[in-house]
């Protein structure tokens, strides 16, 4: 193809060292003109321009020339992105998140998660909102007109976050906007069992689905991965080091997979597998389980439970014995709690639990009204008052 240049090159300096020389050229079989410049040591050439969502050529030098302008001016500012001048660029935020949702590598059920977070989000911008054009000003609205609790807030504008981010990654987006600062902490109370309540509920379960609950409880898994737990997680010599520096071996669990729904996935939850040594009573448990299969824990000797089956089970115990709480936050929680109740260090409940931040675990640490209010009544007087009455002393006849 035959070009001529229409204009002298301008040598434009860039971020990847050197100069970026820019032109507009004209094609002589179809009369139309085209930019090219050399961008970050490869050259780009950009043949239309959008108007009113559709592409057009260009007619005439002069605006090539405007849209070359434009284009030095993104570079100086550090937000040339060139899939951003070519059609059929993902920009849009609902062509975008198609091509990011089906290109994530997770469970069923997450990608659900995730789609309905960023359907929440084309729904606010509109289908064909730019996603280079979107704002910390446009991004505080859509947070504070999001008609959700403050958990569903967070892993709305969280999913967003991580799709502009491999935006960003495919060089759709130069850089990241400013985001809401976000937190998924509420005011609502974490809600465990003591040990008296968990022994009551136990009893209350059917002794063949015990050992599955009190093991999770023991260890504080996941329901998802006590679960999908398989005999080869079972560590006959995890390596302990104790106090002396000497180092003995005990028996372990490691948790490497999960189910998510009814799909069995060869991870975890956070994609990191980790271990933890074994209880004698942890150990108990596994002994009383009979499984004739690969997964240590079954409904029938053969079938990992599924997780409808295991909550039907708890709630008919909780039932019977006048207890209310979740499965997750009787077998997630409590351990945490009860562990933190009797003064162990924060950072010992995270290593356990495999948390990656100390706030995360601080969660459990947080205490209802009533046993804040109880811990205060049972402390001593620090000065006793006389001929004050106690208003919660009943009055006598």
């Amino acid at each position: 193809m035959q070009t001529q240049p229409a204009y002298n090159i301008i040598p434009i300096k860039n971020d990847g060292g050197g100069y970026m020389g820019g032109n507009v050229y004209r094609d002589k079989k179809s009369g139309h003109y085209y930019i090219q410049i050399y961008w970050q040591r490869k050259q780009e050439r950009f043949f239309t321009f959008e108007s009113n969502s559709a592409w057009y050529p260009f007619e005439t030098q002069r605006h090539a020339n405007k849209v070359l302008s434009i284009m030095q001016g993104q570079i100086d500012n550090e937000e040339f992105v060139p899939a951003a001048w070519r059609p059929g660029s993902p920009l849009s935020i609902s062509k975008y998140s198609e091509q990011w949702l089906d290109s994530l590598s997770v469970c069923n059920n997450t990608k659900r998660f995730y789609r309905t977070c960023i359907k929440r989000c084309v729904t606010h911008f509109g289908t064909e909102k730019d996603i280079r054009q979107i704002r910390y000003t446009h991004l505080r609205r859509f947070y504070n007109d999001l008609d959700l609790a403050d958990k569903g807030k967070y892993h709305t504008l969280n999913t967003l976050k991580a799709m502009l981010r491999c935006a960003v990654l495919d060089c759709v987006l130069k850089k990241m906007p400013g985001f809401p600062r976000l937190s998924e902490t509420t005011d609502s109370d974490i809600e465990y069992l003591n040990f008296e309540e968990q022994r009551l509920v136990i009893e209350a379960i059917p002794e063949r689905h015990r050992a599955i609950i009190m093991f999770g409880m023991e260890t504080g898994m996941r329901i998802g991965e006590v679960r999908a737990l398989q005999k080869d997680s079972i560590n006959e010599r995890l390596p302990v080091k104790r106090k002396d520096g000497s180092i003995v071996y005990v028996r372990g669990v490691v948790m490497r997979r999960s189910f998510s729904g009814n799909e069995l996935r060869q991870t975890t939850k956070t994609g990191k597998p980790r271990q933890l040594p074994l209880t004698r009573r942890a150990i108990k448990i596994l002994k009383s389980a009979h499984s004739f299969s690969d997964f240590v824990f079954t409904l029938d000797g053969q079938k990992p439970y599924r997780e409808k089956e295991l909550r039907k089970i708890w709630k008919t115990a909780c039932q019977e014995v006048g207890i209310e709480i979740h499965l997750r936050q009787a077998m997630r929680h409590s351990l945490g709690c009860q562990l933190l109740d009797e003064g162990q260090e924060l950072e010992l409940v995270r290593d356990i639990y495999g948390h990656t931040s100390t706030n995360m675990t601080r969660r459990y640490a947080k205490r209802s009204p009533q046993r804040i209010l109880d811990a205060l009544e049972q402390r001593g007087n620090v000065v006793e008052l006389k001929g004050v009455r106690d208003e919660r002393t009943p009055r006598s006849g």
